[in-house]
């Protein structure tokens, strides 16, 4: 629960920081993360006598991740909410008396496992109107046209869930390409993806989770941070994300393509996930709570902001880590 989170004040004083003299192995060691979000509410477009509301999303608790401490700073007044997803967030709205300046602070403490086969996640069996909701098409991964074409191919003679989640996992390895260049990559429309043959993490996640969708097989996108594994602190300037599709025999399998086609191991990736990284929402089209009035969320991973109830564009914003030794989830 989150108000059983304890609030514990972290100092991350961030220095730049020579690589760690004993290697940090995130496939075999858990870590302990202290994250320091940072939002500039001074960088919000809006006047003095505006209505001003902002949502940040909290860090993921579940089966690989355990969120240990939150303190929360805010220039205005501030509470924290959930969605039915089991996504959490901090909603803070400005009082008209108070200023436009300020910042939104929020500390926390994770503990991070490595997943592997050999370790399973103890994935929570979930009820069937769960596992239904993560059979539903999306906005930008729709479950139809071309890409439930190829899924109908490519899954024509398997009989098994397991067999189908690794014959999509492993398509989208053999035609998509890892690429920041030119537009429309980075929004996770599945269809840009399927003919346009790459993107980033969001496209290639995407075009998975809207294959799974078209043989009914529960998917669902999962987004965060990565932390370098080669540093015990820094900053972190993007998001990375990845996607769980279900197995009855085995529950939630994690996968990361787009990692596992820059590192050319898909093995690697399919299955497992190192702990060089911190989950934050899971879904996509989210609705925030209270509900903003814009539309509903593609991905919630950075600061939303509404003035006068209608969206705005991003504040500044700033993340920091601190790595230490790991131990168990509750250690």
């Amino acid at each position: 629960m989150i108000a059983a989170l304890s609030s514990v004040a972290i100092c991350l004083c961030v220095t730049p920081q020579p690589a760690a003299a004993d290697p940090f192995d995130p496939w075999t060691q858990p870590a302990r993360y202290q994250l320091e979000y940072q939002v500039d509410l001074a960088s919000i477009d809006a006047k003095p006598d505006d209505d001003i509301e902002v949502w940040l999303p909290l860090p993921a608790d579940g089966p690989a991740q355990r969120l240990l401490s939150v303190q929360v700073e805010s220039s205005w007044s501030h509470r924290r909410t959930g969605d039915d997803l089991g996504n959490r967030f901090i909603h803070t709205k400005r009082d008209p008396s108070q200023p436009t300046t300020g910042e939104l602070i929020l500390r926390c403490v994770i503990n991070r496992l490595p997943v592997s086969r050999s370790v399973p996640e103890r994935a929570r069996i979930d009820s069937a109107h769960d596992l239904d909701r993560n059979r539903a098409s999306e906005r930008r991964a729709p479950a139809d046209g071309r890409i439930r074409a190829i899924a109908d191919q490519l899954c024509r003679n398997l009989d098994s869930p397991a067999t189908k989640i690794r014959a999509l996992y492993d398509y989208v390895l053999d035609n998509m390409r890892y690429s920041k260049k030119g537009r429309g990559w980075g929004r996770g429309d599945a269809r840009w993806a399927c003919d346009s043959k790459y993107g980033n993490c969001t496209d290639f996640h995407s075009l998975l989770i809207a294959m799974a969708h078209t043989q009914r097989i529960p998917a669902r996108f999962v987004i965060g941070f990565p932390i370098p594994s080669d540093r015990t602190r820094g900053e972190i300037t993007g998001y990375h994300c990845w996607a769980e599709l279900f197995d009855d025999s085995r529950g939630w399998i994690p996968v990361d393509a787009s990692e596992a086609w820059k590192s050319q191991r898909p093995d690697a990736y399919y299955g497992k996930l190192p702990a060089d990284r911190v989950a934050f929402t899971t879904g996509r089209d989210l609705v925030l709570e209270p509900p903003q009035h814009g539309d509903r969320l593609n991905f919630f991973v950075f600061p939303y902001v509404e003035v006068n109830d209608h969206p705005v564009a991003p504040p500044k914003w700033y993340l920091r880590f601190v790595r230490t030794p790991g131990g168990g989830l509750d250690d």
